[in-house]
């Protein structure tokens, strides 16, 4: 006899938040399963960083439910609070703080101390730990606001925009660090970023967001399976579906099988394969 499986970190459902008459999340539902990297993407305005609001607490949905590990997002416990590590678009506050005490600070209030033998981000960010928080640079509050997430091995990880303002090296070691650290603790990350080339490279899943819905939510193998971009719409007799682009072409379609690609040629179509920043190019228009 076999038990109930744990429930998946998050599971958002008919999720709408709305400021005035604006609908800034219109009936979104994602899950993120147990040790998977997703990439959310969309362009400015298109509700990543109120969807993460909800989904942490910050804000209120107007309708639906947010579930972290089956307890709503607006009364977590504190046990279930101590497997989440957020890093915001920017670290404000504390800096007053040198950057030491605002770790041993932060530790206090922490369920889940941490390896103090795994030093991997720390050794990462470079701060001094001697200096205060309000003299740190804008990447170097970012690094901090990384390890003050990460240090505490969450089984979740909440990005939003994380690696804006870091320098090229920064970004590039982080981008090395994080699926790593995701591999060995099992953890569950969901980044939202602009630098979409970072995420192709690491991410297990991609949702796309534009004006407040998910437009696309595929795993990146079958993206790269089964999506394609096309001259000009195919026959509908082929049963794909269109995701988007100009009728003059090029058109992006899901639900590319063998025997397509002969097809296509013998229709004059021209076969591109997928490329992440294209399709979230295409679907953001």
């Amino acid at each position: 006899m076999t038990g109930t499986p744990p429930p998946d970190p998050l599971q958002i459902s008919g999720l709408v938040k709305t400021y005035g008459d604006r609908r800034v999340l219109d009936d979104v539902g994602l899950t993120i399963h147990p040790g998977e990297i997703t990439a959310l993407l969309g362009p400015n305005g298109a509700g990543k960083t109120t969807l993460i609001s909800c989904l942490l607490g910050f804000l209120t949905p107007d309708e639906g439910s947010v579930r972290l590990w089956g307890e709503p997002s607006a009364g977590l416990s504190a046990g279930t609070r101590a497997r989440i590590g957020f890093v915001p678009q920017t670290l404000t506050g504390f800096t007053w703080f040198r950057v030491r005490e605002l770790m041993a600070y932060l530790a206090a209030y922490r369920e889940r101390p941490g390896d103090p033998e795994d030093k991997v981000w720390e050794d990462w960010a470079a701060l001094d730990p001697s200096a205060r928080v309000r003299a740190l640079s804008g990447g170097e509050r970012q690094r901090l606001a990384i390890v003050l997430a990460l240090r505490f091995m969450p089984d979740l990880v909440v990005l939003d925009e994380p690696v804006a303002s870091l320098d090229p090296q920064a970004r590039h070691d982080f981008m090395h660090l994080l699926p790593d650290y995701a591999r060995r603790r099992g953890a569950s990350v969901l980044i939202s970023s602009h630098i979409i080339s970072d995420l192709e490279n690491i991410s297990d899943r991609v949702v796309i967001m534009r004006h407040g819905r998910i437009r696309l939510d595929m795993r990146e193998a079958d993206i790269m399976a089964t999506v394609r971009s096309l001259s000009a719409p195919p026959p509908t007799a082929w049963g794909l579906e269109i995701l988007g682009g100009d009728t003059a072409g090029p058109v992006w379609v899901r639900g590319w099988r063998d025997g397509l690609d002969d097809s296509a040629r013998a229709h004059g179509l021209d076969v591109g394969t997928p490329e992440i920043e294209r399709l979230f190019l295409a679907l953001s228009r």
